[in-house]
């Protein structure tokens, strides 16, 4: 216990060294709402969510537990993990954020769309929801990103596992997609829908499943270079397909702001 208050405590020292950190702290904030919103119009729209929720959907159903409750129980879970075997700059209040926010503001969002939603639930409809949802989404992360106060639990295990086993991030990230996304069908029967040529009964993975894989990315840099790193006033020559995370090679003798390295994803 005494080591994990050390870690906690190292993390929050680390964070203030940034510059803008109040400013940075806020806009993490409000990315993690807009984030739930995103999900959230994903859900409603019928397409599908991206895997990790779609994992922790499918298994808060099968619990009957809320969604909010049971991914920050999950993200709980990868955190504690994280903080015991990971570099400091993987963590930070962002991550927290995330852990506790983004379920229930995705549960607060798609309570008040999912009524509306039913009563216009056309296939054009339905695929306005999907972009909005996407554009949305990406935004969010992009926000969530530059704000650079630590990533979220989920995020970080990939960035963990690829350095573990030197293994690009982007094949590790292909990994723990389809191993969430499994665990999910496996859980929700969706398996057993699938081998029965049921599709109907596939719950929360779709087409927008398949495109978060392909399309965040790029979508995500585009925010990046034209509105987040202008909000702080960041200069990132170059971000890569997959959302970049800051590592320190000293994080008690460095400045995130002037000596962090940024690992690109390619």
């Amino acid at each position: 216990m005494e080591k994990i208050m050390q870690e906690i405590l190292g993390y929050f020292k680390d964070m203030f060294k940034q510059k803008n950190t109040t400013r940075r702290i806020v806009i993490s904030l409000f990315s993690i709402i807009i984030m739930g919103l995103g999900i959230s119009l994903f859900s409603v729209s019928g397409f599908g969510v991206d895997p990790f929720t779609s994992m922790n959907m499918n298994i808060a159903s099968a619990l009957n537990l809320r969604f909010g409750t049971y991914q920050l129980i999950v993200n709980a879970v990868i955190l504690l993990y994280v903080i015991l075997v990971a570099h400091r700059g993987l963590v930070g209040i962002g991550t927290v954020f995330n852990m506790v926010g983004c379920g229930y503001a995705c549960e607060f969002f798609q309570n008040i769309f999912e009524p509306f939603a039913q009563q216009n639930y056309t296939m054009p409809f339905r695929i306005f929801l999907l972009i909005i949802g996407i554009i949305t989404l990406c935004f969010a992360c992009s926000l969530f990103f530059t704000a650079n106060v630590g990533v979220g639990p989920y995020d970080a295990v990939g960035f963990m596992l690829s350095r573990g086993i030197k293994l690009s991030h982007k094949w590790v990230r292909v990994i723990t997609d389809v191993t969430v996304i499994m665990i999910g069908l496996a859980v929700s029967g969706g398996l057993a829908a699938i081998f029965s040529g049921n599709f109907e009964n596939i719950k929360n993975i779709g087409i927008g499943t398949i495109i978060t894989a392909f399309c965040m990315g790029p979508l995500i840099n585009v925010f990046n270079k034209t509105i987040s790193a202008k909000i702080l006033n960041v200069n990132y020559e170059k971000v890569g397909k997959e959302c970049f995370v800051y590592l320190l090679k000293d994080a008690e003798m460095h400045s995130f702001s002037e000596n962090a390295m940024f690992v690109l994803t390619k």
